[in-house]
């Protein structure tokens, strides 16, 4: 059957009228959204169990190790606000399509690298395309969904991301289960190409091809903060050093250096700002408490995500000789908790608001004593089913603080700067995660014969993590309470008493 095309006339020698850019289902966007997103954040805790196979085929050293940890997530948090900008300039869809054939490319040659410096700089442009990405991921959702629809849709994006990080060390494992010890690290690389290489055309067709945010208001013109960008990038690396040296003479020089740097950078957004540009860190989101304090809730439990996911598996890794699948089970119950809990996360954040995440928050501090007890006072096996189903009900937990503290924080960015809030966000999530991971690993590296000292190491790194959630949660919950009194107070009419009868 033939399809009907209605043009409108134009008048004698008029120009015909542009035809209008191409309606795409939400739903569409959404699910290619959560594939690309999917497996960019998987990347990260994917490789926990593979680090004794990879050190290994590799011959790689400590610090080679945790380099190799800790870059992806780096170079990821240092990419995420300038794209975030960037996406808000130009257009998402050509920095979603960029950043993924990045992360793809460089996907086949750390695949096929021998030698670990090559490893750690294919692992480092994977980061930097993952993190081109995935602003322009949370940028396209707030997009194209509004209201309830953008809280649904917000949520499983959290709950996909959640859901990778927890799943990746029992993804990791199957795929280290199929090949032999020194070269199945590889396919943890190679298992991404053929996935981009479906993604990107999908994206070229379906993704809408004017996206972006609208001019901040006050602004001359569109700029790059391409100097802030340089500053905060100092920043984060200043502080991940020394996490992967360890202590040593250097450590004092390294925090100072970033102390300055993070010292010029706020210097250098101020005076970026005053002369009517765009900075990297628009200040209206300093000056908004309740993204700020909803970003340093993100921070922590992030950290406190990937952490416990590392610390978990090195301990029955190397402390009781459990295969890489076998480590990878005792982490699968806190991943269905969590897809569970995050299925109806968005009703639990209508219903409970910043209250309810931030109870959770106690929940999940409240299971990390039940796991650490299991790990010092019983034998290999009953941890390991204690250390699971305390992981379950940590992932109840965990399900509904992802969704809802993403969509609370985020909903106090100003118009035009969504990209940049969504790439602030998520760069304290991969700082907590790049440092949490290396400390993680330099923990057991370093523990010798004694891997339940470096699991409880672990367990206290995280219970002062989630101790500071719970303290940022808190504070934007009473705050909510006083400005929704405030309002309150002014939507009631004025009553006057009248004197006599």
């Amino acid at each position: 059957m033939a399809l009907r095309i209605q043009q409108r006339r134009q008048p004698s020698g008029g120009r015909s009228q542009e035809t209008p850019q191409r309606q795409v289902p939400p739903r569409t966007v959404l699910w290619l959204c959560l594939g690309a997103g999917f497996i960019t954040l998987l990347d990260q805790s994917v490789f926990v169990l593979a680090v004794p196979a990879m050190a290994a085929g590799l011959q790689a050293d400590a610090g080679q190790v945790q380099w190799i940890l800790a870059s992806y997530s780096l170079a990821f948090g240092l990419a995420l606000v300038p794209a975030g900008r960037l996406g808000d300039l130009v257009g998402r869809r050509t920095l979603f399509v960029a950043g993924l054939s990045v992360f793809g490319a460089f996907s086949l040659l750390g695949g096929l690298a021998t030698d670990p410096t090559v490893v750690i700089g294919a692992r480092l442009l994977q980061g930097l395309g993952a993190g081109a990405l995935n602003p322009q991921v949370l940028g396209l959702l707030q997009d194209v969904h509004a209201g309830a629809g953008r809280a649904k849709a917000l949520g499983y994006y959290a709950a996909a991301g959640g859901t990778a990080a927890v799943c990746g060390p029992l993804i990791g494992g199957v795929i280290l289960s199929v090949g032999s010890q020194e070269g199945s690290w590889r396919l943890l690389f190679l298992v991404n190409v053929p996935l981009v290489l479906v993604l990107v055309p999908l994206a070229l067709v379906f993704l809408p091809r004017r996206s972006r945010s609208p001019a901040v208001p006050g602004q001359r013109r569109p700029t790059i903060d391409a100097v802030g960008a340089l500053l905060l990038g100092a920043v984060v690396l200043a502080s991940l050093v020394p996490t992967i040296q360890g202590p040593g003479p250097e450590t004092p020089i390294w925090l100072g250096s970033g102390a300055v740097a993070l010292a010029v950078f706020a210097g250098w957004e101020v005076l970026y700002h005053r002369r009517g540009r765009t900075p990297l860190l628009v200040p209206a989101l300093v000056r908004s408490p309740g993204y700020v304090l909803g970003t340093v809730v993100a921070l922590c439990q992030f950290g406190v995500g990937a952490a416990m996911a590392a610390v978990t598996a090195f301990y029955f890794l190397a402390g009781t000789g459990l295969p890489p699948l076998g480590a990878a089970a005792i982490l699968a119950p806190q991943a269905a908790g969590m897809l569970l809990a995050s299925s109806f996360s968005w009703r639990f954040l209508g219903r409970y608001g910043r209250g309810g995440v931030v109870w959770a928050l106690v929940a999940g501090l409240a299971c990390l004593p039940g796991k650490d007890l299991a790990v010092q006072y019983l034998d290999s096996g009953a941890a390991a089913m204690a250390v699971a189903a305390v992981g379950l009900l940590q992932g109840l937990a965990v399900g509904l603080v992802v969704a809802p503290n993403q969509t609370l924080t985020l909903a106090q960015a100003p118009p035009g700067a969504t990209g940049v809030a969504a790439g602030f966000y998520q760069l304290s999530q991969r700082f907590t995660a790049a440092l949490c991971s290396a400390a993680a690993a330099g923990m057991f590296l370093t523990a010798g014969a004694d891997p339940r000292r470096a699991f409880h190491q672990g367990v206290v790194l995280c219970s002062v993590l989630l101790g500071v959630a719970v303290l940022a949660g808190s504070a934007d919950w009473l705050r909510t309470a006083a400005v929704a009194g405030r309002q309150a107070t002014r939507r009631q009419p004025s009553k006057r008493r009248r004197a006599g009868p």
